[in-house]
Order: structure tokens, then sequence, then C-alpha cells
């Protein structure tokens, strides 16, 4: 909730070209119980200070080389039970540190529920002091440093006081009573900030505001209430702006993030939907492709098994031909020598002839094999991609014809 304190000082200071003040003046407002009198022993270091009252009191003392002065006014209840005299010290508390305080600071326990009447009792008070009073107004929620508030908590907190925070600028400070130096010092350095912002001007009392503007002539009043209206438009636009260039910040942040998770994921999961179509019909293509070559193989194959059957059974014959010859010719020969030498003769010239008449068969056979083209035929557009010497696909066995 404070992480813009540490470098506020330092920043308004490079802005409007002026040190802190050397003399800091405070006023503490708040509901009954909000810890207003722990706020200024926290800050002034001081362990022994009176429990709240009914009047205000004023504190002094050095801190961080400098002089604070704090008045801590009584706490009040709701709008219908505040008294008339709690009232009019709150008032008067601004009149306590004259010539006006520079920061009034506004108690609000962290985990405070905030309701309705809370928030309106919160409004009443503050405008007591005159609706000028936002100008100079910072909320500080206050927490026991041993009760660490997380970041949800701090978020709801900020949420239920949005109405508050938009009359006061958004200014607020989370303040951990209890804890090191080193948050006063966050506190200081977050209510220079505002001084600064402010012009180092300082919250005059309505009573002698009042007085002043009797004093100052209508026209001038005009033009200092003019020139007030821009300013303030001038801080909401600038409030606006900032707003959405953190909006775009954040963005460019996600994108930054989701690049990132896309660098690291398989690309080939992230494609644009126009390059997966793409590319599901450049592979739908090759596929087709692929299928057409595994037909067109199988058909080539299909087509040499069934020439090379057709050349068996050409073949065959004749060569049952020739072993039943020479079968037969030794049949002869054996049978003739059965009756002596001359039936041996007359077996051989038989066998001769069988002989003579497979040489013949053979022939026959070899020119009918001959005889059979065993090319394939191709019909269709592969018939000129082959001419043209192109590489063809040949679709399904039957574009092979076989001349009988």
């Amino acid at each position: 909730m404070n992480t813009t304190g540490a470098m506020a000082s330092e920043h308004a200071q490079k802005v409007y070209g002026s040190p802190p003040q050397s003399e800091l003046r405070l006023v503490l407002l708040g509901r009954i119980g909000a810890g207003k009198s722990t706020v200024v022993k926290t800050i002034l270091g001081r362990d022994k200070f009176r429990s709240e009252g009914v009047t205000c009191v004023k504190k002094q003392g050095e801190v961080a080389g400098r002089t604070v002065i704090i008045v801590d006014t009584p706490g009040w209840d709701s709008v219908k039970h505040t008294s008339k005299h709690i009232q009019e010290e709150i008032k008067n508390s601004v009149i306590l540190c004259p010539p006006g305080p520079h920061a009034l600071l506004l108690v609000v326990p962290m985990g405070d529920q905030l309701s309705s009447s809370a928030r309106k009792a919160i409004q009443y008070h503050i405008e007591l002091l005159s609706v000028r009073a936002w100008k100079y107004t910072m909320v500080l929620f206050v927490s026991d440093a041993e009760e660490k508030c997380t970041y949800n908590e701090q978020n709801q907190m900020l949420e239920r006081a949005n109405s508050i925070l938009v009359k006061c600028g958004e200014r607020h400070f989370h303040f951990e009573v209890g804890n090191s130096t080193t948050q006063v010092t966050e506190l200081l350095k977050k209510i220079d900030a505002m001084v600064a912002e402010n012009y180092e001007d300082f919250f005059i009392p309505q009573v002698y505001y009042e007085l002043l503007e009797s004093k100052i002539p209508r026209e001038v009043t005009e033009l200092i209430r003019m020139s007030e209206d821009r300013v303030s438009r001038l801080e909401q636009r600038y409030k606006r702006e900032l707003k959405e260039k953190d909006e775009q910040l954040s963005k460019y942040r996600e994108a930054e993030k989701a690049t990132e998770m896309l660098k690291r994921t398989d690309s080939s999961k992230w494609l644009p939907p126009d390059m997966n179509t793409e590319t599901q019909e450049r592979t739908g293509m090759q596929k087709g492709k692929t299928d057409q070559q595994t037909v067109a193989l199988q058909a080539i194959k299909q087509g040499y098994r069934e020439e090379a059957l057709s050349v068996v059974q050409h073949y065959v014959k004749p060569l049952m031909v020739i072993i039943t010859s020479v079968l037969g010719a030794l049949i002869g020969a054996v049978a003739g020598a059965q009756h002596g030498t001359l039936g041996a003769c007359v077996g051989i010239p038989v066998g001769i002839v069988v002989a003579v008449l497979g040489s013949y068969a053979v022939r026959g056979a070899a020119t009918a094999a001959r005889d059979v083209p065993g090319t394939v035929s191709v019909k269709g557009p592969a018939v000129q991609n082959r001419d043209e010497g192109k590489p063809f696909y040949i679709s399904s066995p039957s574009a092979f014809n076989k001349d009988q």
C-alpha cells in the first residue's frame, strides 16, 4: 500500500524544487478507539502519552532532524451522537498549530468494516473544518506490527474505503504501530510529497479563511476559484492518463508472458488456423499421392506376375515334350536290347526320331513364346506423360492390357 512512499519526497523535491519543511504540523482525526494516541507515541517516540480524552492535546518533538507538531483530537462516535463540545474541539484543532496544519491524518483501523454510517460520520466530521479539508487529508490505515496484514486484506480495505479515498485524492498510507523508525520516516516522506503537491500550502482554518475572503476583492476571489478548479481538472486528467498507461503496461507484460510461453511450446500446436488448414491440405495431397504411388506399384507387380505366368505356361509344355522324348529313347533302347543287338539298334533310331520330334516341338513353343508381347499398355493422361519423358503413375491393375 505504501510502495511509492520511499521515493515520494525526492520526487516531489525534483518536481517542485523545494526541500521538506523544517517544521511539520499535523492534526490527527478519527473515531473513538481508532488509535490516534498510539500513532502520536509512535511518531514522536514517546512511551508515555495520555489516553484519549474530550479535549485536543498538542505535542511536539524532534523527528529526523526537524520539528514535528501533532494535535490529537477527541474521537467521534456517530453523526447523531457526537456532542457539540466534541464538534467544537475538532473545529479548533487546526487553530492550535498556527498558521495551520500541513496535513490532516484520518486514522482508520485496518480491518474496520467502514459501514455506510461510519463513512457518513467521517465525511461529516472532516467537513466540520471545511470542504477544503479533503485537499490536505491523508488516510492512515493503522495496524499492529505483530499482526501482519495480507495483500488481499489490504486490497479489501482499500475497496471499503474507496468513497473516502476518492475525496482525498487517493492519498493513503499503511502504518504499523510498534514497528521500527523506518515506518515513521516513510510516513513523513509521504506527507512531504503531499505538501509539495499542494505547492507548500497549508490548511487555513475556516475562520481565517472567511476573514481573508472578505478582504480580497471579488474579482481576485473569482480568479483564485477558477485557478483551483483548473488545477483540480489537471490533476484528474493526470491520474486518468496514468491509470491508462498502467493498464497498457499490464497488457504489454501479459503479452510478453504469452509470447514466452509460445516459444517454450511446440510450434506445431500453436499454428494459426489458416496455416493449419494449408498444412492439412498439403498433407492430404501428399497422402493421396503416396496412396496413388502405392497402387501403381502394386499394379506393376501384378502385371509382371501375369507376364511371367504366361511365359512359364508357354515353356513348360516344350520342356515336358523334350523330357518325354529322352525318356522314350532310353526306354526304346532298353526294350530293344532285350531282343539282342538288333533290338538295341532298332531302339536307338526310335529314340532319335523322338528327339527330332521333341526339337520341333521346342522350336514351336519358343516361337509361340516370342509371339507374346509381355508389355504394359497405359491408358489415359499417363500416355502423354510417358511420351514426354515425365514420371507417370498407374492407378490400378486394370490399366494392363495383354495382347494375346
